[in-house]
């Protein structure tokens, strides 16, 4: 039977892990991503008690290319590593370990949206998406197909919703591939590069609402960036928001200045003119300089967004004030 190595950190790996311990694979080592702070990764997940009520061998890690790491999959001597919820690039090294490969995963229609942060651009762009595992190479996500099941993407979702079809996409994947891979099938299909299309990173900031643009614009940005992802940002007086979902107002004929809250309804939702339509923000959260959640008293009238202009002329003040006390201060 084959050995076999989970690399990863996410709900994907977890997945993956109970379809292999469901089919009486013989995983030999979890390697689970172990930051100091878990924050920064989208869902993430432990599978330190996992693999314990499973009595599977876990190691924790923050950098799976170093040389320690290195020789401990290399004792384990797996035939198969899965690499499956991770940022890391594995280094040729750890690519040549397994006898007959690494296995990776993908949750886009490969070879169309490969690279970073595919859940978000799915998102933004309205795309489908698809578990897709693959051989693992140097290049990213341009192995030959294993096994590739697609999910719709419709405006409603959000990425967390896509998280959702991901996982019920994975079960179905790998409950049509692993029976065969049990067997010894070892087969795969090359990727039509004719096809490809690259995804880049985003960053948190990334998610900073511009009030200028469409509400269909800025809706679409808080659907990619909802949870699992950090939220999408913006600001009140000194305050930074985190809004979590929203939705689009077709109904309501009503004009207002951009990033004005123009009506809140019995269930606190917000309503705030955009560039161009009315958007709903639902659900929302506020914080000051030092990360406390607060509570603001949001009106009729609050305006998101700050005015860049009056923003530098008060900077500026701030910074004269301060060369003034400076120049008293070096004169006594």
């Amino acid at each position: 039977m084959y050995k076999i190595i989970v690399i990863g950190s996410v709900s994907s790996t977890e997945a993956l892990i109970l379809k292999l311990i469901e089919y009486n694979f013989n995983i030999v080592g979890v390697f689970g991503f172990a930051p100091k702070n878990t924050k920064i990764i989208s869902g993430y997940k432990s599978f330190e008690q996992l693999c314990s009520e499973n009595k599977l061998h876990y190691i924790p890690y923050t950098d799976i290319n170093d040389e320690y790491n290195i020789r401990l999959i290399k004792n384990l001597q797996p035939d198969i590593i899965f690499a499956v919820g991770f940022s890391q690039l594995l280094k040729k090294e750890i690519l040549k370990i397994p006898k007959k490969g690494v296995v990776g995963f993908h949750p886009t229609l490969l070879p169309k949206g490969r690279g970073r942060a595919p859940i978000a651009w799915l998102v933004l762009r309205e795309q489908n998406g698809a578990s897709s595992f693959f051989l693992m190479g140097e290049g990213t996500d341009d192995g030959e197909l294993f096994v590739q099941h697609p999910f719709e993407i419709t405006s409603d979702d959000n990425a967390n919703t896509i998280e959702k079809k991901i996982i019920t996409t994975i079960n179905s994947a790998l409950d049509e591939w692993l029976p065969e891979l049990k067997n010894g099938a070892w087969l795969s299909n090359p990727q039509d590069d004719s096809k490809s299309s690259e995804y880049s990173r985003r960053a948190p900031l990334d998610g900073i609402i511009n009030w200028y643009d469409s509400a269909s614009l800025i809706n679409k940005l808080i659907r990619a960036s909802t949870k699992p992802h950090p939220g999408s940002i913006t600001f009140y007086n000194d305050l930074k928001v985190i809004i979590w979902s929203s939705k689009l107002e077709n109904r309501i004929r009503i004009e207002g200045v951009i990033g004005r809250v123009l009506k809140i309804d019995d269930a606190k939702r917000l309503l705030v003119q955009t560039g161009q339509g009315l958007l709903w923000v639902v659900e929302y959260e506020c914080f000051d300089f030092q990360g406390n959640l607060v509570i603001p008293k949001l009106q009729v009238g609050s305006r998101f967004g700050y005015y860049e202009q009056n923003e530098i002329y008060k900077l500026r003040n701030e910074v004269n004030i301060l060369k003034n006390k400076i120049n008293e201060f070096t004169r006594d």
